[in-house]
C-alpha cells in the first residue's frame, strides 16, 4: 500500500509518538499536522507576507486554520471535519492537564469512536481509541503531505478598474 518514501515517512510519524504519554501523542500529533497544514495553506496562497499568512493561520487557533484551509481548497471538507475532531480531542488533553487523562477516559474514548477516518481502511480498523486517533491523524498526514506536490497556487487577481472609473468611461460614450 505504502512504498519507498512513502513508507519511511509513516513509519517515522508513527514510531515518533509510540513512546509518548496519550496527552503527549495527543498535543505532539496536532502539532506535527499543524507545521504540515500551514506549509500547504502557503503553497495555495499566491505570495504573500507572514503577517497575511497569519491573518489565515493564526498563531494558537488551529481550529481557524483549518476552517480556512478548507476555504481556500487546501484540504477538502471530509478533512476539515476530522482535523477539527481531532483538535477537540488534543484540546480536551491540554486543557485538562491536572485530571489525568488517558485515551482510556470515556470521554477520550466516545471522541475517538466519531473519528470516521479511523474506519477508511478495514484492515487497520480498531475500537483502541489510541490506534483510532493514531490512524485517523495518520491519514490526515499523508494527505497533507500528498497535496504538497501538487496543489496549485491560486492566482493573484489582475489590477481592474474601480466601479466608479467604470461608470466614467460609460458617460464618455
Amino acid at each position: 500500500m505504502f512504498f519507498g518514501k512513502d513508507r519511511k515517512k509513516i513509519d517515522r510519524f508513527v514510531g515518533e509518538f509510540k513512546g509518548e504519554s496519550d496527552r503527549g501523542c495527543a498535543v505532539l500529533v496536532l502539532c506535527v499536522l499543524e507545521d504540515l497544514l500551514i506549509e500547504t495553506v502557503k503553497q495555495r496562497l499566491p505570495t504573500c507576507s507572514a503577517d497575511e499568512l497569519r491573518a489565515i493561520a493564526p498563531f494558537g487557533r488551529l481550529s481557524t486554520t483549518v476552517s480556512n484551509a478548507f476555504l481556500i481548497g487546501a484540504i477538502s471538507k471530509r478533512e476539515r471535519d476530522e482535523f477539527l475532531r481531532l483538535i477537540k480531542i488534543r484540546n480536551k488533553f491540554a486543557h485538562k492537564a491536572l485530571e489525568g487523562l488517558s485515551f482510556s477516559h470515556p470521554d477520550i474514548v466516545d471522541m475517538c469512536r466519531k473519528l470516521e477516518l479511523a474506519d477508511v481502511f478495514n484492515e487497520f480498523s480498531s475500537e483502541n481509541p489510541r490506534i483510532r486517533f493514531t490512524i485517523s491523524a495518520l491519514l490526515i498526514y499523508c494527505t497533507l503531505h500528498n497535496t504538497l506536490g501538487v496543489i496549485d497556487t491560486l492566482k493573484e487577481l489582475e489590477s481592474r478598474k474601480h466601479v466608479l472609473e467604470s461608470y466614467s468611461d460609460y458617460d464618455q460614450q
